[in-house]
């Protein structure tokens, strides 16, 4: 028995209201379940209920037994005082609050009826399987399944905002410079996101912003990512970046930057630092104000990947190393990055702008379902139980249903948990 369970069996109002009464007795009548409580306390908050014809209102708490209060410490804890209603499953010891007022008790297991208690269990004795529900889950409702992979969805945004608002604030709320950063690190790729990410950093975004003004980003980011060191690379185009960086470090008094080792090693040529790198510059040289352009775009996806159809410069379309000549290609960033980019970054940081500005945002989900899916062997098991997908949307919300649902046994939280332990 998990406590998840109950909280489900109470949230849904899964038990009997015939003859509901405390384990003293007293006549129950719920009138509001109350709101589930995310922060420390009691489990749901304001809810209203009626012991013996007299209303209280006040907060649930949930255990599967009584003696868990005392074995959580809550009979200590001032944010349990107003607690009108200790919810369990066993009833095996009277608790009291922090000045001593006994709390009224529902023992559940008189009221839940065997076949909620048999559909539980029936859902997660299936240990061996790659998900609890794979047998069943294709029986789901499919508007229910699909407004559940969006509030899943929106879970994973609000999570993803996380990182993005914490680099927002060390750019002085600087929307531009924040882009720029997030861009960069998602351009790093795996190996190299958090080097070029700190690396950028360590300057004033207004500074880089000068260099993609003046065309001079080359050697400045180049620069910054410690790819000018070499004093034996024989090749004037590099010799030249050198020049230019030696005198914009003088210019910008940058001659305490830290030293930055990126990794070549297990990157496909086309990932490769300096390819990456290259097609950055070449992205914000087309674009300088970048997130100004994003505010204007709306919910034409073609329009946002538009945005990325740029070449590399000459050099670096017959380079993959400086001073090493490769076969001449246009290193154009592919349709598949173009689609993780705004999955990953523009769709991100738009909703924490919508967020920040109280906006509307339900634009961005018209955008996800414009986005091809995603191809891995957790969306390819999902359609093999009967889930189809489409959409980016629909895969990055199975990506977190699976991850933070399912590996977790949180089914008795899950909108697909629930229906069929309601209705086996």
């Amino acid at each position: 028995m998990k406590e998840s369970f109950l909280h489900l069996v109470w949230q849904q109002q899964l038990l009997s209201q015939q003859g509901l009464c405390t384990t003293k007795g007293e006549s129950l009548k719920i009138h509001k379940i109350g709101f589930l409580n995310v922060l420390q306390g009691p489990d749901f908050n304001n809810a209203l209920i009626e012991i013996d014809h007299q209303k209280w209102a006040g907060n649930i708490e949930i255990h599967v037994k009584s003696s868990d209060w005392y074995a959580h410490q809550h009979q200590k804890d001032k944010n349990y005082n107003n607690v009108i209603l200790h919810v369990v499953y066993e009833h095996d010891v009277e608790i009291f609050d922090l000045h001593s007022n006994e709390i009224p008790t529902l023992e559940l297991k008189n009221f839940v009826s065997e076949k909620v208690l048999n559909n539980y269990e029936k859902l997660m004795k299936n240990t061996q399987q790659w998900i609890f529900c794979e047998e069943n889950i294709k029986e789901i409702d499919l508007f229910k399944l699909n407004n559940w992979l969006e509030r899943v969805y929106v879970e994973r945004l609000e999570r993803k905002v996380e990182e993005i608002t914490k680099i927002y604030k060390s750019t002085d709320n600087d929307w531009e410079a924040t882009l720029f950063l997030i861009i960069a690190k998602y351009f790093g790729g795996n190996l190299n996101g958090q080097i070029f990410l700190e690396a950028f950093s360590q300057v004033d975004f207004s500074i880089i912003r000068k260099q993609i003004v003046n065309k001079t980003s080359y050697s400045f980011l180049y620069g910054l990512l410690g790819l000018l060191e070499d004093k034996e690379v024989e090749d004037v185009y590099y010799q030249n970046l050198q020049k230019e960086f030696v005198y914009q470090k003088q210019k910008y008094q940058l001659e305490d930057l830290q030293k930055v080792l990126l990794h070549f090693y297990g990157c496909r040529p086309q990932n490769f630092p300096t390819i990456r790198l290259a097609q950055l510059i070449a992205f914000y040289e087309e674009h300088s104000s970048v997130f100004n352009k994003i505010l204007t775009l709306g919910n034409d996806i073609h329009c946002y990947k538009d945005l990325f159809n740029v070449k590399v410069n000459e050099y670096w379309q017959e380079h993959h190393h400086f001073g090493k000549p490769s076969k001449k290609s246009s290193k154009q960033i592919s349709k598949g990055f173009v689609d993780l980019l705004l999955i990953n970054v523009v769709i991100p940081v738009l909703f924490l702008y919508a967020k920040t500005k109280g906006e509307e945002d339900a634009y961005l989900l018209e955008l996800m379902y414009e986005i091809p899916q995603e191809k891995n062997s957790i969306i390819s098991k999902f359609n093999q139980l009967g889930i189809k997908t489409t959409s980016a949307l629909q895969t990055q919300a199975l990506l977190t249903l699976k991850k933070e649902y399912c590996d977790k046994e949180r089914c008795a939280e899950c909108a697909v948990g629930v229906e069929l332990m309601k209705s086996y």
